[in-house]
């Protein structure tokens, strides 16, 4: 379960450096409204992501406890 959870993670961040790297091509003034969906998708996707870091380190730590 942790190394799905780990892949989603990995899935996530290339996710989030692709639309990154595509809201750097737009132009600021024609795609003013694809820029802010795009920063709307990259902020989800941060939040995703460090989500993901929170549940991991809980889960490192729930291993620690347990041995």
């Amino acid at each position: 379960m942790e190394h799905l959870v780990i892949d989603l993670k990995e899935k996530l961040i290339t996710r989030k450096k692709n639309e990154n790297d595509a809201l750097l091509k737009l132009d600021k003034e024609a795609d003013r409204e694809r820029i802010l969906i795009s920063a709307g998708k990259i902020f989800e996707l941060e939040f995703l992501i460090n989500s993901i870091n929170e549940m991991l380190v809980y889960s490192e730590k729930s291993k620690k406890i347990e041995k």
